[in-house]
């Protein structure tokens, strides 16, 4: 580092309080720091500025009298102040911008003194300025550190606090501690609220729904292995699933699959309503998923009944063994696609249009006719029809469940779930 006059550097050190003290003025400007900065730093945070000023210039001074550069531990604490600003919330470009202003004012100081001390070469001037900004310049790095470090771990502990939150209201909590907790996080909850789940092919493609609908002041928390929303109740849940279509091609439709899926459940008009919409809505992504797995949208209203099925999944598995259980065993002994046709006989008019949708001659079709009838009986009644209809979503819904990678629903019963599995590894049922 340049020499830089024994003259500037007494002058400084004499003046250190008043020079900090135009320093704070100075910096007050650039940045909001409280009222009763401008007169001298009188409040709390304005003596920390102070504070901050006055051992930032002594420093300066030191480097100057020993010729160097400052250390890392120097740096270390006078960035600390960056990182005090930054819990204050200003914005970083604001804050390096009232440093260059505190450098400013050390300038003006050291170009009054070689005014007033003719025996200063007018040199000298050049000699401080170019240390005091490679100072000023080692301390904008520092502080744009642990502005940086200090943000993200704010932002860190806010959302831990938003998860913690939101846990405790999916979980069914409700009351005013709990509000008053939602507001400390930042949430401010306005109800009545529709409620939604979203499942997504991978972490984009949430974060890319995360920034389409936070512009709707949707709500979002991932829960459970989907995306629980909190969309108000005036925005229509279309509008929304639009935003999906058009955020991009990782959102775009794929061949075969939908790289996300969305469930609409009911409203919740308060916060101890927001739990059963969600589990419902949840339910709605799980039975969807299975039984409509060509769709992306999905409504927890249509599917109430199959959400039943997933409260009671003994209970299913009873009404499904009842239902078609003999012709699912056939199929598996006989090897005979019975089940394939039955579903095809139920979904068409007449035995023709089974027959062509499934590919065969109608003579086929009516051998197959008489070994399901007798396995299960005939559907010619709408309740019949219907029995076996359901019969067959069930069986469905079951086996999606008990494979390993298949899931559980994502609401139901753990303990239901695993009975389920026991039940089909020690029968073979599905």
């Amino acid at each position: 580092m340049p020499s830089v006059s024994p003259i500037i550097i007494d002058s400084l050190r004499r003046r250190v309080d008043r020079v900090a003290r135009l320093m704070t003025i100075g910096m007050g400007r650039a940045i909001p720091l409280g009222d009763t900065v401008p007169d001298g730093g009188g409040s709390a945070f304005g003596s920390e500025v102070l504070a901050a000023c006055r051992d930032g210039l002594r420093t300066l001074l030191a480097l100057w009298a020993e010729e160097r550069s400052p250390s890392a531990t120097e740096l270390r604490q006078l960035a600390r102040m960056g990182g005090r600003l930054a819990t204050t919330g200003m914005p970083l470009d604001a804050i390096l911008r009232a440093y260059r202003v505190a450098a400013v004012v050390i300038w003006q100081h050291v170009v009054e003194t070689v005014r007033v001390h003719p025996e200063v070469a007018p040199q000298s001037v050049l000699t401080a300025v170019g240390p005091l900004f490679d100072y000023l310049d080692a301390i904008s790095v520092a502080v744009s550190t642990s502005y940086l470090e200090t943000r993200e771990r704010i932002r860190r502990e806010q959302d831990r606090h938003h998860d913690r939150v939101f846990a405790a209201i999916l979980a069914g909590g409700s009351g005013p501690e709990l509000m008053a907790q939602a507001l400390a996080a930042g949430i401010a909850l306005d109800f009545p609220y529709r409620v939604l789940a979203i499942e997504a092919g991978d972490t984009d493609v949430e974060a890319t729904i995360a920034t389409a609908w936070r512009t709707q002041r949707v709500h979002l928390v991932r829960e459970q292995g989907a995306v629980v929303a909190l969309v108000p109740a005036a925005t229509k849940p279309e509008t929304l699933i639009r935003l999906l279509g058009s955020s991009g091609p990782e959102l775009s439709a794929r061949p075969g699959a939908a790289s996300w899926r969305v469930a609409i459940g009911g409203v919740a008009a308060s916060l101890d309503a927001v739990a059963p919409a969600a589990g419902a809505a949840r339910d709605a992504l799980t039975v969807g998923g299975i039984l409509r797995p060509g769709e992306r949208v999905h409504r927890a209203a249509e599917l109430h009944l199959y959400r039943v099925w997933l409260r009671d999944l003994p209970g299913l598995q009873e009404f499904v063994d009842a239902t078609v259980g003999p012709l699912l065993e056939r199929q598996r002994t006989r090897r005979l696609p019975l089940r394939e046709t039955l579903a095809a006989l139920l979904a068409h008019e007449g035995p023709s249009a089974a027959a062509r949708s499934l590919g065969i001659h109608r003579h086929t079709l009516l051998y197959r006719m008489e070994r399901i009838q007798a396995l299960v009986g005939t559907w010619d009644e709408p309740d019949q029809h219907l029995r076996l209809t359901l019969g067959l979503q069930g069986a469905t819904l079951l086996e999606a469940l008990a494979k390993p990678d298949g899931g559980a629903p994502i609401a139901s019963s753990p303990q239901a779930v695993g009975a389920l599995r026991t039940s089909v590894r020690h029968d073979g049922r599905s």
